[in-house]
């Protein structure tokens, strides 16, 4: 016996195998045992749907001769699944579609059937017929005789004439649901003694966009390439990238690496991704992202899981993923026109890159400018020469006094004003030149150090660079961006860098309680760090080494910075008014401009 195809082997031949047109089915069924059967039925809906094998086995059920219709027992069940039986006839529109074969048809009709009770005519992809067809069928389809069922299929029932759609009962089929799918992938994987990933029934129920057919189609394809059924090998066969592979390119996105955005298209490019469904992909993980930040439920989201939500939702703003969204759909919208669709995916990226970057520099513009102060100065300096002018006018001796006077307020003003700043005022704390790191603290961190856990600080670190271009928080990212994690456990990590000044700067007590609560919301956890010389890590690295093989590395302990005191917030003096303030409308209302 020659090969079948999975669908044709595994097509539904009762209403209940029928996955997805739950209201189709218990219609008919009902109106079976009812005994109400109609001249005429419409199926209209999306391709691979279940069109062709309901009106099937609609034919089976009105001709079943056993208890439960359909039976698949008596001879009439067996003969219409045998695609032979006499009274039941398929006719495919597309090449039938004109008015002499329509009138043959109506010529046979009214021959009464052969075997069966009633003569099923299947009509599939009905819309394909001529005006002139529709309307030599017009007065059969509409007076019939009593032993005659027409079943018209089509995926465009618009096409169709109103005059017939008003003579038949229409049933419109809707796409399947994933979850249906995916059950029904995974009984033919059962029967079939197939191993497979769940995940991987995931993506081919949302490549097959609703069409049980098309699921199928789609895992008889990928068990040729492979009997093992791994996410791995679907994205090889349809030229799909993994999730992590998407958010990778999303944050090279964030991060302006256009470098390394332009080398990923390359290989993408060289593995021969499907551009457009790319597009379609990325843009399914922007909207998971905004509906994740917005309802911070797992349930809702279409492609994304819960260890992707980690790498992606922290680093991005609902209205970047918005600006994505709308360059990627008008890029989308340029590909049915495009020979090729790379140059519109390419601009498209970098489109991204530069909107970001423009963004963030008119977020830098806003900083205060010094244009008010020069005009302040501008009038003062008028005001003062007017000022001048008329003092030129006044008698000499006046002038003299009205000076010394002047002169002497001036002086003991100055002198108050000292005394003032010297009592309220006290000079800000210099910076030391070198901070001494304690080793052990080092020492600590090393033996906890995890590589997983490194790597993953690494992946998110290139991330710190978009906020250097953020008002509120551009002060600590530079102080980071040039350095690199070089060693990291579950509770710290050691970084290098380039010049002690900078290394200082990280390990000075009152920039790194700043900088640790910075760094909890890039990376998602929170870690205590060191900062070291990069030219000292080595030597660092290798006395652990030595030790390690000494066998004199110390315990793990919890992890305590020597050189870092505790941190205590400046306390301000309040005024009297501003203490009235606050007693009137509370902390939580009231702030001073300084």
């Amino acid at each position: 016996m020659s090969y079948k195809a999975l669908y044709r082997t595994y097509r539904p031949q009762t209403f209940e195998d029928v996955a997805g047109q739950s209201h189709v089915t218990i219609t008919l069924k009902n109106a079976i045992k009812e005994n109400r059967i109609a001249h005429a039925y419409l199926f209209a809906g999306p391709r691979g749907t279940g069109k062709t094998t309901i009106a099937k086995i609609l034919a089976k059920a009105i001709n079943c001769t056993g208890d439960q219709p359909p039976c698949n027992e008596c001879p009439n069940c067996k003969a219409i699944t045998q695609g032979d039986h006499p009274d039941v006839i398929e006719i495919d529109a597309a090449s039938n579609n004109g008015v002499n074969e329509v009138r043959d048809l109506i010529d046979k009709v009214k021959y009464a059937p052969i075997n069966a009770k009633y003569k099923v005519y299947i009509i599939d992809e009905v819309h394909m017929m001529t005006p002139e067809a529709f309307n030599a069928l017009l007065k059969t389809l509409e007076e019939p005789p009593a032993h005659i069922v027409f079943i018209l299929a089509t995926t465009e029932p618009h096409k169709i004439l109103p005059t017939i759609i008003s003579r038949c009962q229409r049933f419109d089929f809707k796409r399947v649901d994933e979850k249906d799918i995916i059950n029904r992938l995974e009984y033919v994987l059962k029967e079939e003694k197939v191993d497979y990933e769940e995940d991987a029934l995931e993506i081919i129920s949302k490549l097959a966009d609703g069409g049980m057919r098309d699921a199928l189609s789609i895992l008889e394809q990928c068990l040729a390439y492979d009997r093992h059924l791994t996410v791995e090998n679907i994205n090889k066969v349809y030229g799909l990238l993994s999730n992590d592979e998407k958010i990778r390119l999303i944050k090279l996105l964030l991060t302006k690496d256009m470098k390394n955005v332009l080398k990923t298209l390359d290989h993408m490019m060289s593995l021969s991704i499907d551009l457009k469904r790319l597009t379609q992909d990325l843009i399914d993980v922007l909207k998971d992202v905004i509906i994740f930040k917005n309802t911070e439920d797992l349930s809702l989201l279409f492609v994304l899981h819960k260890n992707d939500i980690q790498k992606i939702v922290p680093y991005m703003l609902v209205e970047e993923a918005f600006q994505m969204i709308d360059i990627f759909m008008d890029a989308s919208s340029h590909y049915g026109q495009a020979v090729d669709s790379s140059t519109y995916f390419e601009l498209a990226l970098l489109k991204i890159c530069n909107q970001i970057e423009n963004e963030h520099k008119e977020v830098v513009i806003e900083e205060p400018t010094i244009i008010e102060d020069v005009s302040h100065e501008t009038l003062v300096e008028e005001k003062t020469e007017i000022v001048e002018k008329q003092k030129e006018e006044v008698k000499p001796i006046i002038e003299h006094q009205e000076a010394k006077e002047t002169h002497e307020e001036e002086i003991k003003e100055e002198e108050k004003q000292a005394e003032v700043s010297e009592e309220k005022e006290p000079q800000p704390e210099k910076l030391p030149s070198q901070i001494e790191v304690d080793f052990n603290d080092i020492l600590n961190i090393l033996v906890q150090a995890k590589r997983t856990v490194l790597n993953d600080i690494q992946d998110k670190w290139p991330v710190i660079r978009r906020y250097c271009y953020n008002l509120n928080t551009a002060k600590y990212a530079n102080m980071l961006c040039d350095a690199k994690p070089v060693a990291a456990g579950e509770k710290g990590f050691i970084l290098t860098l380039k010049y002690q000044p900078e290394v200082n700067n990280v390990n000075y007590t009152e920039n790194y309680y700043p900088l640790k609560s910075f760094l909890k919301e890039v990376l998602g956890s929170d870690y205590d760090f060191i900062a070291v010389m990069e030219d000292e890590w080595p030597h660092m690295r290798q006395k652990f080494i030595q030790l390690n093989k000494e066998k004199k590395l110390p315990q793990p302990q919890p992890i305590v910075l020597h050189h870092i005191d505790e941190y205590h917030e400046p306390v301000v003096e309040l005024t009297e008014a501003q203490q009235y303030a606050i007693d009137m409308f509370g902390d939580d209302i009231v702030e001073f401009e300084e």
